[in-house]
């Protein structure tokens, strides 16, 4: 996972982490912290394995286990990194996260067929809907179990509460 480590250590990455930091810093809610986005691509990794839909993946886009890997780590390291945007001029963070994830993605050596799968996903984080690639709805129910919902001391006041599944459950697994 070179090149994930790639974009880890990337100037623009560390930079729009602290810029997502310093935005949320008196957010009630959940933040999009850099826990967060690891938390997302972890999760978004086990889905993949335990539904099987690794191999789908892997056949469709005529890739190998380690690329694919590094595929789904990268579009859930950098799905919310254009979050502080959305705070300054109210754009979708997911569009925002998906340009700026390119120009990461290509820094860190990703080929342009790579890149337009992960920033594809990124792209449709937010949204389930009917023609999502199959990468990005494992990143929106990833990002949904990333929550705690059930422990949040926000949950009262929070629109999204009641959709969420570790609303219900505290953990699920």
């Amino acid at each position: 996972m070179t090149r994930v480590e790639a974009v880890l250590a990337d100037s623009c990455f560390t930079e729009y982490v602290a810029k997502n930091n310093s935005s949320e810093a008196d957010r009630q809610f959940c933040r999009h912290t850099f826990q967060h986005l690891v938390d997302v691509a972890r999760i978004t990794y086990i889905l993949m394995l335990e539904s099987g839909d690794i191999r789908r993946f892997m056949a469709e886009n005529d890739l190998n286990m380690k690329l694919a890997k590094e595929m789904i780590y990268a579009a859930g390291v950098l799905h919310d990194i254009g979050r502080w945007k959305e705070y300054q001029t109210g754009e979708d963070h997911a569009v925002v996260s998906s340009v700026i994830a390119g120009d990461i993605l290509r820094k860190a050596g990703f080929d342009s067929k790579e890149i337009r799968i992960i920033t594809t996903a990124i792209r449709e984080h937010r949204r389930m809907a009917e023609s999502m690639s199959l990468l990005g709805e494992r990143l929106y129910r990833a990002d949904n179990l990333s929550r705690l919902c059930s422990q949040c001391e926000a949950s009262d006041e929070c629109h999204k509460y009641d959709e969420m599944e570790t609303g219900r459950k505290a953990l699920i697994y």
